[in-house]
C-alpha cells in the first residue's frame, strides 16, 4: 500500500531538446487506417465536385451498383395515376396538332369539295368509263346544279370527278411496268421515272391551262379540281392503247387514234357547256349575257387548245412503254 499522505509524482511536460531524435514515423499521419479496420469514406461513393444536397431532400449517392435512379422511369411507368396524365397528355397534343394541320390546310383546300369529287360508286365509274370510251352516242352533256353545293358525281353521269383519274393514273403506271416486263426492259428505276415523268407532265398541262385562262383573261366556274379531273381522263384511254399493243403490236398505233378522238371529243363536249354555253343560260341554269363577241372566240379558242392537247400527251406518255 502506499502511503497516503505521499504526494504522487505528476508527468513532467516539456518541449523536447533541439537535438534530440524523434522516434515517430511522420508518414504515420498520411496513411489510413490500418488494413481491415471499417472505413465509412471508402465503402460511401464519391459525389460530384460541387454537388451539395438540398435541405430537406435525403442524400443519394451518385452512380454506384446500388444507384436507385435508374429505376426511375419503371417506377414511373408502373402508376397508374402517372400513365393515365402522361397518356392524356399525348391525346391533347395529338389533337391540337390535327386541328392546327386541319386549320391550315382548309386556307389552301377544302376538304368538303375533295370528298366532293369521290363521292362515287360503283354504277357511276361503269357508266362513265363508257361514257369515256364511247362518247359519240351522248346526248345530254348538262351538270345539274344545286346553289348550294353541286350535286355529287354519283348523282350526275356528267360530273367531274377525281376517284377515276386517280385510279387510271395507278393502273397505267402498273400496265406499263408489265409493259416493260414483257420487253424485258423492266426495272424499279424505270418505273419510278415512269411515274415521275408522268405526274410533271400533268401538272405542266394544268399550269398551262391556267396561264392560257390568265392571259385570255376568261372568267369561267372551272375550279382547280375540275381542271385536273378533267385533264386527266386521258389516262382510260392510254391505258386501252397499251393493252391493245399487247394482243398485237400494230394495234397500238390504232388504238391510239381511237382513243385520242373520243376523248378529245368527250372533253371538248363536256367542256362547251361550261366555257362556251350556247344560250342565254350557262350550265348551271344561271343568267348568261357576256359571251359574245371577242369573249366567244377567246372561250372557243381555250376549249381547242385543252382538247387538242389530250392527243398529243397520250401519245407521248405511252410512246416509250408500248409494246413495239
Amino acid at each position: 500500500m502506499q502511503d497516503q499522505g505521499a504526494a504522487m509524482p505528476y508527468p513532467q511536460y516539456g518541449y523536447p531538446p533541439p537535438n534530440a531524435q524523434s522516434h515517430q514515423d511522420p508518414s504515420m499521419y498520411m496513411a489510413g487506417p490500418p488494413a481491415g479496420m471499417y472505413n465509412p469514406a471508402a465503402q460511401a461513393p464519391m459525389s460530384p465536385p460541387g454537388y451539395y444536397p438540398q435541405q430537406g431532400m435525403p442524400f443519394m449517392p451518385m452512380g454506384g451498383a446500388g444507384d436507385q435512379t435508374n429505376f426511375m422511369p419503371a417506377q414511373f411507368l408502373q402508376n397508374p395515376v402517372m400513365a393515365n396524365m402522361a397518356m392524356q397528355y399525348g391525346q391533347s397534343l395529338v389533337g391540337q396538332g390535327k386541328e392546327a394541320l386541319d386549320r391550315e390546310l382548309n386556307k389552301y383546300v377544302a376538304t368538303s369539295r375533295i370528298k366532293y369529287y369521290f363521292s362515287v360508286d360503283t354504277a357511276y365509274v361503269a357508266k362513265k368509263l363508257a361514257l369515256l370510251l364511247f362518247p359519240f352516242t351522248h346526248r345530254d352533256w348538262s351538270v345539274k346544279y344545286n346553289p348550294d353545293e353541286p350535286v355529287q358525281p354519283r348523282y350526275e353521269l356528267n360530273a367531274p370527278d377525281l376517284y377515276i383519274p386517280a385510279m387510271a393514273f395507278v393502273t397505267y403506271l402498273l400496265i406499263g411496268g408489265v409493259s416493260l416486263g414483257i420487253q424485258e426492259r423492266f426495272s424499279p428505276e424505270g418505273l419510278g421515272i415512269q411515274a415521275s415523268t408522268a405526274l410533271v407532265w400533268a401538272i405542266i398541262e394544268v399550269m398551262a391551262i391556267w396561264v392560257t385562262l390568265y392571259i385570255m383573261n376568261i372568267q369561267t366556274k372551272l375550279t382547280s379540281f375540275d381542271i385536273v379531273a378533267f385533264s386527266s381522263y386521258k389516262y382510260v384511254g392510254m391505258i386501252v392503247a397499251v393493252i391493245a399493243s399487247f394482243i398485237m403490236p400494230s394495234a397500238y398505233h390504232l388504238a391510239l387514234i381511237y382513243v385520242s378522238a373520243a376523248t378529245m371529243f368527250f372533253l371538248i363536249r363536256s367542256l362547251k357547256v361550261q366555257i362556251l354555253p350556247e344560250s342565254s343560260h350557262d350550265s348551271y341554269g344561271e343568267q348568261n349575257t357576256s359571251f359574245t363577241g371577242e369573249g366567244s372566240k377567246r372561250r372557243t379558242y381555250l376549249l381547242l387548245f385543252m382538247g387538242g392537247l389530250q392527243p398529243l400527251m397520250m401519245w407521248w406518255l405511252t410512246r416509250q412503254i408500248a409494246r413495239p
